[in-house]
């Protein structure tokens, strides 16, 4: 049996589940002051994932200060009058705990694995800092140059600058169009007071979702989370972003010069949010272009025109808007123009053609299984039940996913690809080293150079 039988038969077997019970059994509670509180059990091992998501990323900043929520990410361990500034992880670690946190355009999230007998450590932190965290100009000075780090030694990787440049050609209204790393001139310029009136709207029990997967009990979990969050007051609920962002009358492009060894050449679309019914069929697709040796922008660009030496395909599902792109990191020698006609050759025939039949099994197998893996521990049990929950507002989304993915067909793929890849709708970005620009700056100049010695010759 080959790989792909195997992975279908596996999938098969995890869609079906225990005599038609579901896939994923948990409890959805909701405390008095609007803690949301989702419990999984799972007692494979001695082991509980405890998240607190909270429903506020980049996207809910105001345009003059961002980088808050990032901010955050990191003031959040920063303790209280009760917890110094490295007590979170000092307490778990000495438990062999996990602990992190990410900021995404849509969510918050602070992430922590540890034995099952120690969830009410985990607990107290995490309410102790919901309600009392410190917040002054000394601890933000501090998380300030630690953000800024950050944002240097992401600028100084090869394409670092490629996404904070390729937003606003993509998003012009919709808070979308910046990244979730912040802009650090809007940091200097903010103050602590701004930054305890960000945490006052959005780090409240009512913006929050607690999920609990691991070897405890929904009844324990609620009871637990009564005792250490329910006397956290609950504020008003914060503003949502209403800004609709308007669509694409006519093709966009960017072309930028940036720290990178080759161009880059790639092609996106405006695709539907997050919880669009469209969105398994269109990461069906990304692996279909993109995944391993055998996939169809791979073998185009890389092994038969021999244009590119990597390439990539990637669908990016927001809570209210959704991009698709694909491209490849040019070999030397190769031209943009035409690998952006090679890349045009590829959506042309997705369009007309579609895809195969065994490029659709192939591209269900590969989702499904990254799906599967998901749900192999109960910190990713956790993160895809978070998920659901803030970005896709309903849990149940995780019992359907792999049915989702399943049950796409090849006329699914082609009517996505008519209905989204659109020639007034589409979004061209050509990145070239900032070699070339130097050496096209250098040969202006020898130009102008050379032009005036002429003149002055002929007279």
């Amino acid at each position: 049996m080959n790989a792909d039988r195997l992975l279908a038969v596996a999938m098969t077997l995890a869609l079906a589940g225990p005599a038609g019970a579901k896939d994923w059994e948990f409890t959805d509670d909701r405390l008095e002051n609007g803690l949301r509180v989702i419990t999984m059990e799972d007692h494979s091992s001695p082991l509980v994932a405890v998240q607190v998501w909270y429903q506020v990323g980049s996207k809910d900043e105001n345009p003059e200060r961002q980088g808050f929520a990032h901010m955050f990410e990191h003031m959040m361990f920063r303790g209280t009058e009760r917890l110094g500034p490295e007590d979170h992880f000092k307490y778990l670690r000495r438990f062999g705990g996990e602990v992190n946190g990410f900021t995404t355009f849509d969510t918050t999230a602070y992430i922590q694995v540890v034995p099952s007998n120690q969830v009410d450590l985990v607990f107290w932190l995490e309410a102790e800092r919901m309600a009392n965290l410190k917040i002054n100009e000394e601890y933000f000075a501090a998380e300030r140059e630690v953000v800024k780090e950050e944002y240097r030694l992401g600028h100084d990787r090869p394409y670092g600058k490629v996404m904070e440049n390729a937003l606003p050609l993509a998003f012009k209204e919709h808070p979308y169009r910046w990244s979730p790393i912040g802009n650090l001139e809007h940091l200097n310029a903010a103050t602590a007071e701004e930054l305890r009136a960000f945490f006052k709207t959005y780090y409240v029990p009512n913006n929050a979702t607690l999920v609990v997967v691991g070897d405890v009990s929904p009844a324990e979990i609620l009871s637990k989370a009564k005792d250490y969050f329910g006397w956290i007051p609950r504020r008003p609920d914060p503003p949502r972003v209403t800004v609709q962002e308007p669509p694409v009358s006519e093709p966009r492009r960017l072309e930028m010069f940036e720290r990178a060894p080759l161009p880059l050449v790639a092609v996106g679309y405006h695709v539907p949010l997050a919880s669009h019914e469209d969105i398994p069929v269109l990461m069906v697709l990304q692996n279909a272009l993109s995944s391993g040796q055998s996939g169809r922008v791979y073998r185009s660009l890389v092994k038969e025109k021999e244009l590119c030496v990597a390439v990539v395909a990637a669908v990016l599902p927001f809570e209210q808007a959704g991009l698709f792109g694909f491209g490849g990191v040019l070999r030397p020698g190769s031209s943009t123009d035409a690998v952006e006609a090679a890349v045009m050759e590829i959506v042309q025939q997705i369009k007309a053609e579609g895809i195969t039949s065994e490029e659709l099994q192939k591209a269900k197998n590969q989702a499904g299984a990254a799906a599967v893996r998901d749900r192999m521990t109960v910190a990713g049990k956790a993160r895809k039940l978070g998920f659901a929950a803030t970005v896709l507002h309903d849990p149940n989304r995780v019992n359907s996913e792999l049915e989702d993915i399943m049950k796409v067909s090849e006329q699914d793929v082609k009517r996505v690809a008519n209905l989204y890849f659109t020639d007034t709708a589409r979004l061209n970005l050509v990145v070239k080293p900032e070699l070339a620009r130097i050496t096209r700056s250098f040969g202006f100049l020898k130009g102008i150079i050379g032009g005036s010695k002429d003149k002055k010759e002929e007279k």
